[in-house]
């Protein structure tokens, strides 16, 4: 019950981040103006963007399907097709879910173990963050003074200005929330430790042995050289999914290769919070920001983001539904054997 609680809770709390982040971007957006630049946009574009985002999800599938394998099992490559589009859908609704139900229509369709499949899922979100890393560092060698500045501008300035400077000045307001934070931060410590000192060590042991065959099933990997094929190739086309969206309208196509790259490392962070909708509002103001950066105005930034936030999130309730049907189908198919 505790743990239900607390689930719905986080839930309210990251919702109500989302809101909010949403309500101080959008109070200040021109839709007139981004209605109309909507109607003079070149949008064969985004047919484009729709075929890259496809090979994405064509290409997690099938690097997916090779960790499968490796742990002894066998899916067929629509309903891990499937189980992967449902997954987005879910996880944009509620952050994390969606891994889990990834792993239940698999298991639902194949029987295969749900902890080993969850293990392959974990094994893949562990890929993705060393890549995420990885593009970060190219990011940082490749457009150090923009990203110095994008650092100066929206994390060490507004710190100072907002928190130290009036800490040190002996602001009560500011140094009370900050003891307050500190309190709060500790009592969660203490609550977590105790916590998962609580649960059923035979629901840990089982988790961590699933956990385990799902981590190792990458070193019994037999095509481990296609596998970082496909990993490349999935981050290949994020890249292009932002880059085409710039020649949507004249006045982005001036941005560069390296305003992509800076927008893909940035944005993904934003999206990576876990705060329904993709990250809704923290991928917006961080994209903004990033735009700014590289010399095209305010308005264009929010206009982009908006563009590109949208975009994603219409594909992922698209291919969400795509999803569910080829699941119903598949499912009605076996129950009818």
């Amino acid at each position: 019950m505790k743990s239900k609680a607390f689930q719905v809770i986080q839930y309210i709390l990251l919702l109500a981040v989302g809101v909010y982040l949403c309500f101080l971007f959008f109070n200040t957006l021109d839709f007139e103006g981004l209605k109309a630049k909507i109607i003079n946009g070149n949008f064969s574009w985004l047919y484009v963007v729709m075929f890259v985002s496809i090979m994405v999800y064509v290409l997690r599938t099938l690097r997916w399907q090779m960790l499968i394998r490796s742990i002894g099992h066998e899916t067929k490559f629509l309903n891990a097709f499937s189980a992967l589009s449902i997954s987005y859908f879910v996880s944009f609704v509620v952050p994390r879910l969606g891994e889990v139900t990834r792993c239940l229509s698999v298991k639902k369709q194949h029987d295969i173990p749900f902890m080993q499949l969850l293990g392959t899922v974990i094994i893949e979100r562990i890929v993705d963050i060393v890549s995420l890393i990885i593009l970060l560092c190219l990011t940082l060698v490749l457009q150090f003074d923009q990203i110095m500045s994008f650092v100066q501008t929206n994390i060490f300035d507004p710190f100072y200005d907002k928190i130290l400077l009036k800490i040190i000045n002996g602001n009560m307001v500011v140094i009370i929330a900050a003891l307050a934070l500190m309190v709060i931060c500790g009592a969660l410590f203490i609550y977590f430790r105790k916590y998962i000192r609580e649960r059923s060590p035979k629901l840990v042991v089982k988790f961590v042995e699933g956990l385990k065959e799902g981590i190792t099933s990458v070193l019994k990997l037999k095509q481990k050289k296609l596998f970082i094929l496909y990993t490349f190739l999935i981050w290949v086309c994020y890249y292009l999914m932002t880059y085409f969206w710039f020649f949507v309208f004249e006045e982005t196509s001036v941005l560069t290769w390296g305003a992509c790259l800076s927008i893909l490392t940035i944005g993904t962070i934003g999206r990576s919070v876990p705060i329904q909708g993709g990250g809704m509002g923290a991928y917006h103001f961080l994209v903004t920001s990033v735009v700014v950066l590289y010399g095209l105005s305010e308005t264009w930034g929010k206009d982009l983001a908006t563009l590109i936030h949208a975009g994603q999130t219409f594909f992922t309730f698209a291919m969400g539904l795509v999803g569910l049907l080829i699941f119903f189908v598949s499912y009605w198919k076996m129950e009818r054997r």
